[in-house]
């Protein structure tokens, strides 16, 4: 895989990858009204998305925001479905293959195969691996708080651009990020 994105953006904007988005989006969640009124007129959507994003005309619709309790208090921004379906094009295709491989091998948080239960059984075979080795070890567990509310997003950008030299695909991602007008700060999604 090469290091950095170029002219990709074109070759990856396709009514079939455009569907296997909105197919990954919507599973687990066909139930929901406003997956089933898409599923309605599917096609239509998938080839108004074609449109908008290739004309560079589309514009994210913002976000809309609610409070889940479990495990704890957390303020959710959830975002149109069809603007999910963007954003899972843009994942798959784009930040997945090239960013993901160059994670570190203790990166658990929302990649294949991996998740809350792998991490636990890592950290219990490393804690083994310690007691093994010398005895007596310590943990440190902590938590950064708010971190994603604040995420400077013109750092980000920069951090982006390093690897992304496709002016296209650019555009697509500074139109998600900056969809809320702030400066700082990433909306939390939610899938369940």
């Amino acid at each position: 895989m090469p290091k950095t994105i170029r002219n990709k953006y074109y070759k990856y904007l396709s009514y079939d990858r455009l569907m296997e988005a909105h197919k990954k989006a919507r599973k687990g969640k066909g139930y929901r009204e406003e997956i089933i009124k898409f599923n309605l007129k599917q096609e239509e959507y998938i080839f108004y998305l074609l449109d908008v994003l290739g004309n560079k005309s589309y514009k994210h619709g913002g976000y809309s925001t609610f409070y889940v309790t479990e495990p704890k208090l957390r303020k959710i921004e959830k975002s149109r479905y069809i603007d999910r379906i963007v954003h899972r094009w843009l994942v798959d295709n784009f930040l997945e293959p090239y960013f993901v491989p160059t994670f570190i091998s203790t990166s658990y948080a929302c990649l294949k195969g991996k998740g809350m239960h792998k991490a636990c059984l890592d950290v219990q075979n490393a804690m083994k691996h310690c007691k093994r080795i010398w005895g007596s070890y310590y943990i440190l567990k902590m938590d950064v708080t708010k971190y994603f509310e604040n995420i400077d997003k013109k750092i980000l950008l920069s951090i982006l651009e390093r690897k992304i030299k496709d002016k296209d695909l650019m555009w697509l991602i500074k139109e998600i990020l900056y969809s809320q007008k702030k400066d700082v700060g990433l909306e939390i999604g939610y899938s369940n």
